[in-house]
C-alpha cells in the first residue's frame, strides 16, 4: 500500500547526472504548498527552473541537472506527480572537481532543536579539486559561492521550505521495513553549507 502523504507537502526532487556516470543522483527539498494553486506539474518546471538558475554557476560542466520531479500530498495515498519537461541545464564552470562520493553538505536549519528540528542535504560536483585542502576543509572562496547559490535557491521558495518526517513500520535497520506516512516538520529557516566536504562511501560508482 502507498505512504499516506500530508495535504499540501511538497516533495521537490531534482536529478543530476554526471556524463561519465550512468547512475543518476538526487537530492530533495520539501515545502508547504497551502495557499498554492499550482498543480504538480506546474511546480516542478518551476523549481526546475530555480534549480537551474541557482545552481549553474557552482555545478560543474560534465553535469547536468536532467529533471525536477514533484510530489504533492493531499493527505492521502492518492498523491500527485509531475515531472519537468524542459531541457536539461548543464553547469558552466570548467574544474576537475572531487569524486562523487565528496560532496557539499548543506544543513537545513529551522527554529527548533534535536533531530526533528534540522536536516541536511548532500551536492556532488559543486566542489573543484583546487577548492578542497587535504583534511577536507573547503576554501572560503568556495564555501561562499555555493553559499550565494543555495540563498538564492531558498529565496524562491518565499519562506516554505520545510523538513519533511517518515514513518516507518518497522525499525530503521530493518531492511524489510515499509513506508507508512510522510508529514510535515517545521520550516526551514535557512540553508548553511559546511566549510567541511562530506564524504560518503556508498556515492562511488561500481563496476
Amino acid at each position: 500500500m502507498p505512504p499516506i502523504y500530508d495535504s499540501d507537502l511538497l516533495l521537490i526532487t531534482h536529478h543530476f547526472k554526471h556524463d561519465l556516470l550512468a547512475r543518476e543522483a538526487v537530492i530533495t527539498f520539501a515545502a508547504n504548498s497551502s495557499g498554492g494553486t499550482n498543480t504538480a506539474q506546474q511546480l516542478a518546471e518551476d523549481f526546475q527552473t530555480l534549480a537551474a538558475n541557482s545552481f549553474d554557476d557552482v555545478l560543474d560542466q560534465t553535469v547536468q541537472l536532467m529533471r525536477t520531479t514533484t510530489l504533492k500530498g493531499n493527505g492521502t495515498t492518492a498523491f500527485t506527480v509531475g515531472t519537468s519537461t524542459s531541457p536539461a541545464r548543464r553547469g558552466i564552470p570548467n574544474n576537475a572537481t572531487v569524486p562523487s562520493n565528496t560532496a557539499v553538505l548543506v544543513q537545513k536549519r529551522t527554529l527548533l532543536g534535536g533531530r526533528r528540528g534540522r536536516g541536511r542535504v548532500y551536492l556532488p560536483w559543486f566542489l573543484p579539486e583546487t577548492q578542497v585542502d587535504e583534511i577536507g576543509g573547503i576554501s572560503t572562496s568556495q564555501q561562499g559561492i555555493v553559499q550565494l547559490a543555495m540563498d538564492n535557491y531558498y529565496a524562491g521558495y518565499g519562506g516554505v521550505m520545510m523538513l519533511a518526517g517518515r514513518t516507518y513500520d518497522l525499525p530503521w535497520d530493518n531492511p524489510n521495513r515499509q513506508l507508512l506516512a510522510v508529514t510535515s516538520g517545521p520550516l526551514v529557516n535557512a540553508l548553511v553549507v559546511s566549510p567541511i566536504a562530506a564524504t560518503q562511501r556508498r556515492r562511488m560508482p561500481r563496476s
